[in-house]
């Protein structure tokens, strides 16, 4: 093994935060929760236990139509090497190390996602299960299984048996059932399907945006809406480049006023922190960037953080397949990672894939609505919601054609139903688990065009030196309409099937000789505009383009500086505003330290800075500014509600703000003192925001903090389950993206032709146990960006399945 490479390799965690404030008082006596019970508990629970929870005996675990016996081998770090005759056996060693080492972490994805929490945890879950259960999650999921093609469901029913597994063998329950005073319940197929039901709800929820472009659309005329929403950018980076060149139009003449003589500049909303889509980055480079052949390709999903992690490394081997990744606790397969023949990673598709649709109502009968033929029933049922220690909750579920309808639109005084693709038949499967079988670029690629799942970029480097991008996912047939606001559907409005196949874009062998993709618009707008019209910001895209161009011949070791660069692209457009702003603010010794201060910054979130939070403080002020002075300045249709108001500003691009700002002499500023108002108050709260806290470095204020569900519920528990709170540089806006709950997840960076130099690292460990020493055994080299291997060291321990006796 190269000599770079630390000993280390690993997962990380998404368990739902929202659950953590009542898991312990919801179902345990309030005599529990007596300091010395409390504490002796804890202490029976995770420290006299040699080891961690698990199935007890480990030499001839017994499953059920097992094929043939299969061996699983543990490294130093407890990564697995399955190894098994048949890609059924395969999973099913997977399904039984994940319910080994996984289980609460998998019990709360399926059941947050079904609206079942309340069942494991009582009361206080009632209110979270309360939109799942109306979306009638688990009926999807049921029907979801029974689409599969029967090779999915075989693999998905040997998964399950797996689990289940794991389930029986437990001496003792993990701690946070032994705490919560039950075992796991079975697992069923349909589990699995919740898991990918709910990385759809965490991937692909862009409709909450809609009701603030429907209010700027019906304030302005309708020309001033559309370049108030054009998409191109600054930092626009696409793998396939249009026939003319794409721009920021002029804003349109006859519809704004031009006044400059309001002052009324009162900000817009900052966008809700849970609708900021971090993304992820994945890259690749082919055979003639590398100085021996091989294509290399990067993956960076960046996830909430928490503990444990969301990914479980592991390594599989059935005939004429060997490969390597990172797989989803809860769900079969490897969707990242890499074979002898491909490697394989994957960022968001930023496109739209779930719409509002506005209800008419038959004024006559409020059980009716209007469809395309005519007037048609919702349907409408009572679900019940379990309860653990108390009775059934009954709510009302009313769904019509479209999707369920939904019971928060105070915005509209119609009904508006929610249509997601991930409720659509047909529109979800595990075709993914095909693509190990795949020996080029072109069958890779085929797989990704089937694999229905959250729409991804799938990117692939094959052992030939080549490499491929594709878009997955069922893609709706959009037609009447743009989707970025709610409209009603009829005849000409609507979903009609998916977008034929030959309009899904697909990009092989570049002449550039490498790839990109960081959830940004990736190719021209007209055959962009069926996919999707709100794409994440081009930044870190344009940065990771600038960085592949930098470079020569490159190695796994370049491609994991890429990932690691903390460069704040977008940032520094604002950087050079400020400074123009502060030069024209009053002199003043508070003044001439932040002057000085960003002059100096090099646009970079370094573990030592401390010019960033100034410039954010003053983007953020400035974009909130000049999205009012906008709408301010659009001729309105309707008149100017105040709350109304700030909610469509907020729907303005950045793009267009950021324009707007670079054009000085534009007519929205005649005078200089119309630019002084705009950007004088933005420069004082940059001033005040170094005021505030003038010496803490960056990297402290950006500590990853990875919270257990338990320690949030209690402080007697407290951060003793969480894992280390570690300084780290980046920010959302580079490629090393970081925020205090979010960034990278995992770092791979893999090429088919040699995957012992292949690099994986993750915060945490492989266990879910805190009791564990593998919880938190690789989170030095994921919170160092070291490179750590991705393949499995030489095995310590072993456990052999075998099939259950006739």
């Amino acid at each position: 093994m190269p000599g770079w490479f630390d000993a280390e390799a690993c997962p990380h965690a998404t368990v739902p935060h929202d659950i953590a404030a009542s898991i312990l008082e919801s179902v345990l006596p309030k005599s529990f929760f007596h300091p010395a019970l409390l504490i002796t508990s804890i202490a029976m629970g995770l420290h006299l236990i040699p080891s961690e929870s698990r199935a007890g005996v480990e030499n001839d675990v017994r499953i059920p139509d097992l094929n043939a016996p299969v061996r699983i081998e543990l490294d130093a770090l407890a990564m697995p090497s399955i190894a098994a005759t048949s890609q059924d056996d395969a999973m099913a060693g997977l399904g039984f190390m994940h319910g080994r080492d996984r289980m609460m972490q998998m019990d709360l994805s399926r059941r947050k996602a079904a609206g079942e929490l309340a069942a494991l945890i009582g009361p206080p879950m009632v209110a979270i299960d309360r939109p799942n259960a109306i979306r009638r999650r688990r009926e999807i999921a049921e029907r979801i299984v029974s689409e599969l093609r029967p090779e999915e469901q075989r693999l998905l029913d040997a998964y399950t048996a797996g689990v289940n597994a794991a389930i029986a063998g437990f001496e003792q329950v993990p701690v946070e059932y032994r705490l919560l005073n039950t075992r796991p319940a079975e697992w069923r197929p349909a589990d699995s399907i919740l898991v990918v039901l709910a990385l759809f709800d965490s991937l692909q929820n862009n409709a909450k945006r809609e009701p603030r472009v429907g209010a700027l659309r019906a304030m302005v005329e309708d020309d001033v809406a559309e370049w108030l929403l054009a998409v191109p950018g600054r930092w626009d980076a696409l793998l396939i480049e249009p026939d003319g060149s794409e721009f920021i139009p002029e804003p349109p003449a006859q519809g704004f006023t031009f006044d400059s003589m309001r002052r009324d500049r009162r900000l817009a909303p900052p966008v809700p922190e849970d609708e900021v889509r971090l993304g992820s980055n994945s890259f690749a480079v082919a055979g003639s960037r590398t100085d021996d052949g091989r294509a290399i390709l990067a993956n960076d999903p960046h996830l909430q953080y928490s503990a444990p992690g969301i990914w479980y490394p592991a390594a599989m081997s059935w005939p004429d397949v060997d490969m390597a990744g990172v797989s989803v606790p809860g769900i079969p397969g490897i969707p990242i990672g890499a074979t002898d023949s491909i490697a394989w990673g994957m960022t968001n598709t930023t496109g739209d894939f779930e719409d509002m649709v506005l209800i008419d109502v038959d004024p006559a009968n409020p059980d009716r609505y209007r469809v395309p033929e005519g007037w048609e029933d919702f349907d409408d049922r009572t679900v019940d919601i379990e309860v653990r220690g108390a009775k059934a909750v009954s709510v009302r579920s009313r769904w019509s054609r479209w999707g369920p309808v939904l019971t928060d639109t105070d915005w509209t005084d119609s009904p508006v139903s929610l249509l997601r693709v991930s409720d659509q038949p047909g529109a979800v499967n595990l075709s993914l688990m095909d693509l190990p079988e795949a020996k080029d670029v072109e069958s890779a690629l085929d797989v990704a065009a089937r694999w229905y799942g959250p729409s991804q970029n799938v990117l692939i480097a094959d052992h030939t030196g080549r490499i491929g991008w594709t878009l997955s996912g069922w893609i709706p047939n959009r037609r009447g309409y743009d989707g970025r606001s709610p409209v009603v559907h009829d005849a000409d409005h609507g979903w009609f099937g998916t977008l034929p196949e030959d309009q899904r874009p697909i990009v092989i062998d570049p002449p550039s000789g490498f790839l990109f993709t960081a959830n940004n618009r990736l190719i021209p707008l007209e055959e962009a505009a069926p996919i999707g019209k709100v794409w994440a910001d081009g930044g870190r895209a344009w940065r990771i383009r600038r960085d592949l161009e930098s470079m020569a011949l490159v190695s796994e070791l370049d491609l994991l500086a890429i990932q690691l660069d903390d460069t704040v692209q977008r940032f520094l457009p604002y950087r050079d505003l400020l400074i123009e702003a502060l030069i024209e603010t009053p002199d003043r010794p508070e003044r001439d330290a932040v002057l000085k201060i960003v002059r100096d910054w090099d646009g970079r979130a370094s573990m030592e800075d401390t010019a960033l939070p100034v410039v954010a403080a003053f983007r953020s002020e400035v974009i909130g500014r000049t999205q009012m002075m906008l709408l301010d300045q659009a001729k309105p249709v309707l008149p100017n509600d105040g709350g109304r108001r700030r909610k469509a500003a907020s729907a303005i691009g950045e793009n267009i703000v950021l324009a707007t700002l670079e054009n000085r002499k534009s007519r929205f500023f005649p005078t200089d003192s119309a630019w002084s108002d705009l950007t004088g108050p933005a420069a004082e709260a940059a001033i005040a925001a170094h005021l505030e806290d003038p010496e803490t470095p960056w990297g402290e204020r950006n500590r990853a903090k990875f919270s257990h569900p338990l320690g949030m519920a209690h402080p007697l528990v407290g951060t003793r389950f969480d894992f280390p709170a570690v300084r780290q540089p980046g920010h959302w806006g580079a490629v090393r993206v970081q925020t205090e709950r979010a960034g990278a997840s995992a770092r791979m960076v893999a090429s088919p032709s040699r995957r012992d130099a292949a690099i994986l690292t993750v915060p945490g460990g492989q266990s879910g146990d805190p009791a564990s020493p593998h919880y938190t055994d690789r989170h030095a080299a994921w919170a160092a960006g070291a490179p750590a291997p991705m393949l499995p060291g030489p095995p310590v321990d072993v456990i052999d399945l075998v099939p259950s006796a006739p």
